[in-house]
């Protein structure tokens, strides 16, 4: 909706449709209804409207900048941010966690390079859905390094996300066929 109003955006039908579909397993997985409106929920909440908006602006910057000034003003600021509470709480890590914190590192650095060429190439409705499986990564890796088993409704709504970005990616596919 944003990238309409703020980019100009023109969104086809199915993407839409993919958008919704894709919000509506994130809705389904989070279960919601089970916790009610609690504080956690609510911050879930919040934290999707606001990631919607930092999207939309992340595209219009990558419209105008290139990608690595991006990266250095966007990871100065987190840096800014952090500073105070690391240096209040901060304890040096040992071998094994040192070398996890620059996995950490260079893996998101390496992620927002793709994520930030991403948006410099694609219009926002294309990549929300994509943008949607994060949930289906946390769930995985939390099975795979805590053995967190997910309940039947991450499964449902992991389908319904992953059905999204099929959607989007047979829609692109056969429409780019029909211009050639």
């Amino acid at each position: 909706v944003l990238s309409v109003l703020i980019l100009g955006e023109t969104v086809p039908l199915l993407r839409w449709i993919a958008v919704f579909v894709g919000f509506v397993g994130v809705f389904i997985a989070c279960d919601p209804t089970r916790l009610g409106l609690s504080v956690p929920v609510l911050l879930v909440l919040a934290a999707a409207v606001l990631w919607g908006i930092a999207v939309v602006l992340l595209r219009k910057t990558a419209l105008q900048e290139r990608t690595t000034i991006q990266l250095v003003l966007n990871n100065f600021y987190f840096l800014l941010f952090s500073a105070v509470p690391a240096l209040l709480w901060w304890r040096m890590p040992d071998g094994t966690q040192l070398l996890l914190l620059l996995s950490v590192g260079a893996l998101g650095g390496v992620a927002q390079y793709v994520l930030f060429e991403g948006m410099k190439r694609a219009p926002v409705s294309i990549v929300a859905p994509f943008e949607y499986t994060s949930l289906v990564w946390a769930f995985a890796l939390g099975f795979a390094i805590w053995g967190d088993v997910p309940r039947t409704e991450v499964f449902m709504g992991a389908a319904l996300i992953i059905g999204a970005g099929l959607l989007i990616v047979g829609n692109e596919h056969f429409r780019k066929r029909e211009q050639a």
